[in-house]
């Protein structure tokens, strides 16, 4: 919810409410290993359809057909829907409408990009600047701060009553997506949206909790583990996490989320890079402003994309290399992009 709504986005949304409402089996998925935008967005969503009748089916893939979807944070379980995830093989073969919510690029859907090509409509619903046009019906607006006010719009526009449940799900998206509403791009807007789910019953404390305060006795280990080998130059700071550090810090893989924000926290240095190491020995790249810099722009010329102030992008080799790689991109486009 912006102070100013492109006419096409509002007819968008209009589009996408009209067609839902006549759909008989609705898909709905995010993008890869997704983040809390992400997931609130599609599953509130879901349960807006579940609410008028649609037979509604989230879900999200792996990166590959031999990686599986990444599991939901078990401290997410106050999450509308989140035991009717479906996991891929299990969706159905038919689908009238796919919902893809954050994401701009049909190949950030993993092993469920082929649902693109396979569904009657395509409903897109993100902010990310940067993609490949893909869907049919774009709910698209990357000035929002988070898909999750996108999806409030539709979910107004199907007519559907908000639930405390569907409030805590949009609650998620806007709180991890504004950065605790900390990020450049929270404007009052999102404060007025974040009023109107805590008036329809979103628990605010819980979602926070569950979020920000909710760690294993080994994320202590992983911390220690991340930020105790972590390398500060002028251009970057910059750190790993590895499968190794996983298992002997008996910390969950969904912990090392938040660890780009202990780096990113250096306020001599513009630019952190946390690097995490997959199951097929590739190198998860997060990338996070602290303002001066466009590490979308950085991420995209490596492969990936985002925002201005987070990204990332996959890349191999070994954890110096990219690093070199990444402040290599920020000696030579030094200032570009930059605000």
């Amino acid at each position: 919810m912006t102070a100013e709504v492109p006419v096409d986005l509002e007819l968008a949304v209009r589009a996408a409410a009209d067609l839902l409402r006549g759909a008989r089996t609705v898909v709905v998925v995010g993008h890869i290993d997704p983040d809390g935008d992400a997931l609130g967005s599609l599953l509130a969503t879901s349960a807006a359809l579940d609410a008028i009748g649609i037979d509604v089916h989230p879900s999200w893939g792996g990166r590959d057909a031999g990686t599986p979807p990444a599991p939901l944070d078990p401290a997410l379980s106050f999450l509308p829907f989140r035991g009717r995830v479906r996991a891929p093989e299990d969706l159905p073969p038919q689908v009238d409408v796919l919902v893809c919510c954050d994401t701009a690029a049909a190949s950030r859907l993993g092993t469920l990009q082929p649902l693109v090509d396979a569904a009657g409509t395509v409903v897109v619903i993100d902010h990310h600047a940067v993609g490949d046009g893909f869907g049919d019906i774009r709910i698209v607006d990357d000035t929002a701060s988070c898909t999750g006010v996108l999806v409030l719009r539709l979910i107004d526009a199907l007519g559907v009553e908000l639930t405390p449940a569907m409030a805590d799900a949009l609650y998620l998206a806007l709180l991890t997506d504004t950065g605790r509403f900390s990020f450049a791009a929270t404007g009052p807007a999102d404060h007025r949206v974040a009023a109107r789910l805590l008036e329809a019953g979103a628990d605010h404390v819980g979602v926070t909790r569950a979020v920000y305060e909710s760690a294993s006795a080994g994320y202590l280990g992983l911390v220690a583990r991340t930020t105790g080998r972590a390398t500060v130059s002028p251009e970057l700071v910059w750190s790993w996490t590895t499968r190794e550090d996983l298992v002997d810090s008996g910390a969950e893989p969904h912990e090392t989320d938040g660890l780009i924000e202990l780096l990113r926290r250096v306020d001599s240095v513009d630019v952190a890079l946390l690097m995490r190491e997959t199951d097929g020995g590739r190198w998860r790249s997060s990338l996070r402003s602290r303002g001066g810099t466009d590490v979308a722009a950085v991420a995209q010329r490596l492969g990936g994309g985002g925002h201005h102030l987070a990204a990332g992008f996959t890349a191999d080799g070994d954890p110096a290399d990219i690093a070199d790689r990444v402040r290599a991109e920020l000696r030579t486009h030094a200032g570009a992009g930059s605000r």
